[in-house]
């Protein structure tokens, strides 16, 4: 999976996936926020990137 594509399918699960639980959806959004960390450091790289 693309790392934006995960980015954006986490942001999902946090704000919108029906019958997400609290925990999971605090969970979703810290790891797309990491993973948006990295790919802003160019920590990691998308296919197209590199």
């Amino acid at each position: 999976m693309e790392p934006s594509s995960f980015v954006a399918f986490k942001h999902w699960l946090a704000a919108q996936a029906p019958h997400r639980t609290a925990p999971k959806r605090r969970r979703d959004q810290r790891q797309a926020e990491i993973v948006q960390a990295l790919l802003d450091e160019k920590m990691l790289f998308a296919k197209d990137d590199g």
